[in-house]
């Protein structure tokens, strides 16, 4: 069965999609970028000091040391010939990366954005969409912006990088859940045609 990569920023839906993925593939083994993250973070016996230090967890989940350590987890998983497929969800991954090290004749990869939006509507999505498991739960609007500063920076880099590497970048802003609901019956296109279910 062909692996599936997801990419993109915070609220644009890679979690959603995930799970529905794991729902209807439920033999997918389904992994997410941030449990490797507090897997390595915890060996190091830093988690109270990331937690502490947001600004540091996030250097040190978008360093290309953390990125190319996800890639090489994930090419190691799916190198054995394994008839389930994997799914991956990650905030983390830069689309050159992905493109040098992921072998796009076994991964589907798409990436989720949020198209044309603002800081500010970017900082509503975001409470819009919050829930007790993100870590912005809870925070005020002035601290969530300084974040949705980056994740505006990131948005446009991934609008403009995806295409340059393959990759299909999806707008999720607007219609979040018909977007997503094309998207899953894409990928079960897709995941059908080479497997033959």
């Amino acid at each position: 069965m062909k692996n599936i990569l997801i990419i993109g920023i915070g609220r644009a839906g890679k979690t959603t999609l995930s799970r529905m993925l794991k729902k209807k593939f439920k033999t997918s083994n389904l992994i997410h970028s941030d449990t490797l993250k507090w897997a390595m973070i915890r060996a190091q016996n830093k988690e109270a000091y990331y937690r502490a230090h947001v600004d540091k967890q996030k250097e040190f989940e978008h360093s290309e040391y953390f990125q190319k350590t996800l890639l090489e987890f994930f090419n190691a998983c799916i190198s054995d010939d394994n008839q389930y497929g994997y799914i991956l969800e990650s905030g983390q991954l830069h689309p050159k990366l992905v493109h040098e090290m992921i072998h796009f004749e076994n991964t589907i990869v798409v990436c989720l954005g949020l198209g044309d939006l603002s800081v500010e509507e970017i900082v509503e999505l975001c409470i819009q969409h919050d829930t007790e498991e993100d870590w912005t739960f809870g925070l005020s609007k002035d601290y969530i912006k300084q974040h949705a500063i980056d994740w505006h920076s990131k948005n446009e880099m991934l609008k403009k990088e995806c295409p340059k590497y393959g990759i299909k970048y999806y707008d999720t802003s607007k219609n979040r859940e018909e977007v997503l609901k094309e998207l899953m019956n894409w990928l079960e296109l897709e995941i059908s045609k080479d497997s033959g279910i």
